[in-house]
């Protein structure tokens, strides 16, 4: 322990005041870590609300992009011209072809989020074998000394 300063020692200051201009240092160490298992419950939650937000995405654009070819009159010209190649009486309906795009998207978030569970799974298997994933870390310490 340092003894506090005396009227005959002057108080010397521990550091030097920070430059304004100067840049904060860091500093950090190279740390090795080894990831044994992913937890799948974590994964299952993580994938779901991913693909979730993927299928509101896609179906928000497919409504979209309906809404600008309907009103441009493209759905139109493609049925007229599906008509002219020869199929007849083809027409689009399109809260049908919505709602079967819905039920398909809900069937791929299941499949995805299901696949991606069983991938983790079958990572974990593997990692237990093997020994772990290696990973080199560097932890950062940023000197924040006051200004």
């Amino acid at each position: 322990m340092v003894p506090p300063p005396t009227a005959q020692e002057p108080a010397q200051d521990p550091a030097p005041a920070p430059d304004p201009g100067r840049r904060r240092t860091r500093r950090g160490r190279r740390v090795k870590r080894v990831l044994r298992r992913i937890d799948l419950w974590s994964v299952l939650k993580l994938s779901l609300v991913v693909y979730t937000c993927l299928y509101i995405a896609v179906l928000a654009t497919l409504a979209a992009l309906w809404g600008i070819l309907y009103q441009s009159g493209n759905v139109d010209k493609l049925q007229s011209f599906l008509e002219d190649v020869g199929l007849e009486n083809f027409t689009f309906y399109g809260n049908q072809m919505f709602r079967a795009c819905a039920a398909i998207g809900a069937v791929g978030v299941l499949a995805g989020t299901v696949i991606t569970v069983l991938a983790t799974a079958l990572v974990n298997v593997i990692s237990e074998m093997t020994g772990g994933i290696r990973l080199i870390v560097i932890e950062e310490d940023v000197d924040r000394s006051p200004s």
